[in-house]
């Protein structure tokens, strides 16, 4: 295969200097916001009207924003000319995989031809202007050079399975969906760990034999492998009946074990998988994304269940949707600093003293607004709640530039915060001149808080800062005594989950009155969430009394409802 040239050799070649590179990067003013999405948006328009394969790529993807968005983002970053290999390389991966070549260089050539007719340029500039047009040109060379080396004898198919790949799926995913009837998708069970004990190779002929089965029982059918150990099946054939052909193959996999070559000879292994099936009427309105996450959910369902294949019916497939929506939902707030802080007072429920109030996000809806419970689950299963955190960081430490509140505020973080974040957070509150002892840090129990690394050393920096640690959710998943134990916390939250039961679940009893007592030889304060009645105020104030406790504090509607701010 011939050797792809670098971006930066080629403006050798071409005798473009670094002198001529630094008065390229001044013209980058001449690049307002308005400039940017009119060039995108002329471009996004030629590709629709000229272009109907791409468009049509654009349209099942829900691509439209973010095509303008990208754009913009490529006009930004073509003036780094110190990482455009890298990003000429992402582009030739990403882009040009779904993308026909053809159409490529037709939508660059217009969003050439967009750049020059939108841009008011000096005349003094217009020199460097030009060859800053003929480095787009180079740049759209690479891109087109890398892409045409990689398929050079590589066909439309995944490269283990011979299967078609997962951008012929995407490519070609319209029209296969209209002359469908049922869609599947099945995820091998425990498949990394097949390759961690046995090797890659044999990881890659279960895949093979997998792919094999499939296609021998859906003979009509497009069979694709999406990625690692899943497989996506079109059939023409009713989900009643492709279930059937599902619960066959499972059986003849139990009773049929793969032989795979090992280093020391064949190893019989028997394979189990998960699948789930949906009639393709029920998403005929829904776009690619929103179908995977449909399916995507019913496999984490069908795992619970004993053949851990099953048919995801219309009651269904409208909560994911919702649940997909409010995550969107979500992930817009966060990306445009939408989210708004509620403040939920904590006392002390003998004397009634205050101890600190906690901030809660909130994200506005049209006539209410959304609780943290609601949205807090999705979050943390799309990986940005480190982003909610850092944005909750910043709109509490403006409320207490602003507000100046005379009262003490705790703040939930999780473990990938603290992990990446931490000094982050340090710097911000030296920066911004908040009084440490106003900041109150609750370590929530969403991942393994032990995993964070030099753990306790934090802890200890933030103690030492004058920062206060508090154990959020204690007593359910990874809060738990082994955390009171090594880290030097100065009090723990009790779960409502176990709050709310106290008054009649005996068990739950005798765990609140064990942490009182912990407590007291610990010196900690104890909060009990979700107090919403009577009762269970008193009953909490009993055991207390019982064991000596008095550093017991409350939390919940009883107590007092989280207030908006204006932040």
């Amino acid at each position: 295969m011939a050797k792809v040239m670098e971006f930066r050799e080629l403006l050798r070649i071409y005798n473009i200097t670094n002198d001529d590179l630094e008065e390229i990067k001044k013209l980058k003013d001449l690049f307002s916001p308005e400039a940017k999405r009119t060039i995108s948006k002329e471009t996004l328009k030629f590709i629709k009207e000229k272009l109907p394969k791409s468009s049509q790529i654009i349209e099942d993807l829900k691509f439209h924003e973010s095509f303008v968005e990208i754009i913009s983002g490529f006009l930004d970053k073509i003036f780094e000319v110190e990482k455009a290999d890298i990003y000429i390389d992402v582009i030739a991966r990403t882009h040009l995989k779904y993308i026909p070549t053809e159409d490529f260089i037709k939508d660059y050539g217009k969003f050439l031809q967009n750049v020059i007719n939108s841009i008011q340029v000096p005349e003094h500039k217009l020199s460097t202007f030009k060859k800053f047009v003929f480095i787009l040109i180079l740049v759209s060379y690479c891109i087109l050079f890398k892409q045409i080396s990689s398929r050079l004898g590589e066909q439309d198919a995944d490269s283990v399975t011979k299967l078609p790949s997962k951008t012929y799926l995407i490519r070609n995913f319209s029209k296969i969906l209209t002359k469908s009837k049922t869609i599947a998708i099945i995820d091998i069970n425990d498949f990394k760990n097949i390759n961690i004990y046995y090797g890659f190779q044999a990881g890659n002929s279960i895949l093979t034999y997998m792919a094999s089965f499939l296609k021998s029982i859906f003979k009509q059918a497009t069979v694709t492998r999406i990625q690692n150990d899943e497989f996506f099946i079109l059939s023409e054939e009713t989900p009643e009946i492709v279930f059937q052909k599902l619960r066959k193959l499972q059986n003849d996999l139990k009773n049929t074990p793969f032989e795979i070559p090992v280093k020391s000879g064949i190893e019989k292994i028997t394979v189990f998988f998960t699948g789930v099936i949906l009639e393709t009427t029920r998403c005929k309105n829904m776009d690619y994304n929103t179908l995977f996450w449909t399916l995507y959910k019913g496999i984490k369902k069908a795992k619970k269940k004993e053949n851990n294949i099953k048919i995801i019916y219309p009651d269904e497939i409208s909560s994911y949707i919702l649940q997909r929506k409010l995550t969107l939902d979500v992930m817009e707030a966060i990306r445009k600093k939408k989210i708004k802080i509620g403040l939920q007072k904590i006392e002390n429920l003998i004397n009634g003293n205050l101890l600190f109030k906690e901030s809660l996000a909130r994200i506005p809806a049209s006539d209410s607004v959304i609780e943290a419970e609601k949205f807090i689950k999705l979050v943390c299963q799309t990986n940005i709640e480190e982003k909610l955190d850092t944005l909750m960081v910043e709109k509490l430490l403006e409320l207490f530039k602003k507000e100046k509140p005379d009262f003490p505020i705790s703040i939930n973080l999780s473990s990938l915060f603290m992990q990446n974040k931490f000094n982050w957070f340090l710097d911000k509150i030296t920066n911004e001149k908040i009084e440490p002892e106003k900041i109150i840090v609750e370590l929530t129990e969403r991942e393994d808080i032990l995993a964070i690394p030099n753990i306790v050393k934090k802890v200890n920096i933030l103690k030492k800062r004058g920062i206060k640690v508090f154990i959020d959710d204690f007593g359910v998943k990874y809060a738990n005594y082994e955390l009171l134990r090594i880290l030097p916390v100065d009090g723990v939250k009790i779960d409502g989950s176990i709050i709310k039961n106290i008054t009649t679940n005996e068990l739950d009893q005798l765990f609140v009155t064990y942490v009182f007592k912990l407590a007291q030889m610990r010196n900690l304060k104890i909060v009990a969430e979700y107090i919403e009645g009577n009762e269970t105020k008193e009953k909490l104030i009993e055991i207390s009394s019982a064991t000596g406790f008095t550093e017991l504090y409350g939390q919940g509607f009883l107590i007092g409802k989280p207030e908006i701010t204006s932040i």
